[in-house]
């Protein structure tokens, strides 16, 4: 073995005297200044390897979701990028089959200027199930077929081009607030009984024994259980507009923040981060949006569909497009600047499809104002006969009244089993006229 190796490392070996001797005469041979640039560039190659296996490294613990994206009926929007942002109400992303959309937002990049537009979708907006005959409560979609039937769904009622998605829980959104160190908002008066009430339910969401509660208003540094929960209000605190603009203050402010952290600090982030998101972007894609991330100007988006009322089928409450149409057409105008268009024959099928089950079906129908300024609902030609026991909340939303000194160790309530159609639970006492406010 000792000889074998000798003839391997040998002066005279036909290896070196082809390659190695043959590169250092090549070497020898050029000048100082060409020797400093090539061992330059041997340094920056090295660095740039380094550097890509450790992004790739850690692109790779994301858990990736591989989806046929010809079959989601996309229709193009040219000059722009939509991705579809979903936070689901499971505790565990390794089971998220089954989970609702409780949240359920478009991020919108304009690629000639890097301007992005977020605008939610409310979650119980009555629309069609990509090429099945039904129709339900958009969060359900991702309930029956996952994020594909979602963005199936949204792109035949929106003329949309939505491919891609991302998909994190309550869990992942308050993980990465507490990473930042929390973040700092205006908590306003009125805000802040909901707010609470939402800590409290999301915190039992997460299976988090401990949290925090807002005693009083103004500015103030937020935990991630109470940044989940600021985004989630919505009732008797302003309209789904507001919600929105909550939704669009947590992103920003852990934007603003990540772009101040240290390196050692992101590395930790990430390693905690990615494996709580779920997605089919390529690493091309995460890293082309990573590299533009600086140049990201993210505006405020509103609440659709614009013009919406509410009422119930078989008892369940519903939002309901009033013309989803016109409703798309607005979409295009105001979000990608199409003046003149006029949607598809997919789009104008749905909306008479929906307009036709409002008129035989809906009762308790009510008009809702979303806050988009110019929500007008025609007045039904009868007073509507209501549902014998419609739920007013088909999800219930417990009330906890939080204490000023909040138990320490609060028991998590039994996480509920998502069904595809959950059936409502009669209110003794329903009150038909005021149906669900849309939940974005």
């Amino acid at each position: 073995m000792a000889r074998r190796k000798n003839e391997i490392f040998s002066h005279n070996n036909k290896y070196e005297g082809n390659i190695f001797k043959k590169f250092g005469r090549w070497f020898g041979r050029l000048k100082g200044w060409q020797k400093a640039i090539f061992i330059a560039l041997i340094v920056v190659l090295l660095t740039v390897s380094c550097v890509a296996g450790y992004v790739i490294s850690k692109l790779d613990k994301i858990d990736r979701v591989k989806i046929n994206e010809k079959q989601l009926s996309c229709v193009d929007v040219d000059g722009y990028i939509n991705i579809l942002l979903l936070g689901v109400d499971s505790r565990d992303m390794d089971d998220i089959q089954g989970a609702g959309a409780d949240a359920i937002m478009i991020l919108s990049i304009k690629e000639a200027t890097g301007e992005v537009k977020l605008m939610s979708v409310y979650r119980d907006t009555y629309l069609k199930f990509g090429d099945t005959d039904t129709y339900g409560k958009i969060t359900d979609a991702n309930r029956i077929g996952g994020p594909a039937l979602m963005m199936q769904s949204l792109n035949q009622a929106m003329d949309m081009n939505i491919s891609k998605f991302v998909v994190v829980n309550f869990k992942a959104v308050s993980d990465l607030v507490n990473a930042v160190g929390g973040i700092t908002v205006d908590v306003q008066e009125e805000e802040i009984q909901q707010l609470n009430k939402y800590t409290v339910q999301t915190a039992n969401n997460i299976g988090q024994k401990t949290y925090k509660l807002v005693e009083a208003p103004g500015e103030q540094t937020i935990e991630g259980v109470q940044a989940v929960s600021y985004g989630r209000i919505r009732k008797g605190v302003g309209d789904d507009y507001k919600r929105t603009e909550r939704m669009r203050i947590v992103l920003s402010k852990v934007f603003e923040k990540l772009k101040t952290m240290n390196i050692s600090k992101l590395d930790n982030l990430l390693d905690m981060m990615l494996p709580q998101v779920q997605t089919n972007l390529s690493n091309n894609d995460m890293l082309g949006l990573a590299m533009r991330l600086a140049s990201f100007n993210i505006k405020s988006g509103a609440g659709w569909p614009y013009q919406v009322t509410g009422g119930y089928i078989n008892g369940i409450s519903y939002v309901f497009p009033e013309n989803l149409a016109e409703n798309t057409t607005k979409l295009h105008q105001e979000m990608f600047g199409q003046q003149d268009y006029t949607p598809s024959q997919t789009v104008q099928s749905i909306s008479s499809t929906i307009m036709s089950n409002i008129s035989s079906s809906v009762t308790g129908q009510k008009p809702i104002d979303t806050g988009n300024g110019n929500s007008s609902t025609p007045e039904p030609d009868s007073e509507p006969t209501p549902d014998p026991k419609p739920n007013p909340d088909p999800e219930p939303d417990p009330e906890p009244t939080p204490d000023p000194t909040p138990n320490p160790d609060p028991e998590p309530d039994p996480e509920p089993t998502p069904t595809p159609d959950p059936e409502p639970t009669p209110d003794p006492t329903p009150d038909p006229g005021n149906p669900d406010e849309p939940q974005v």
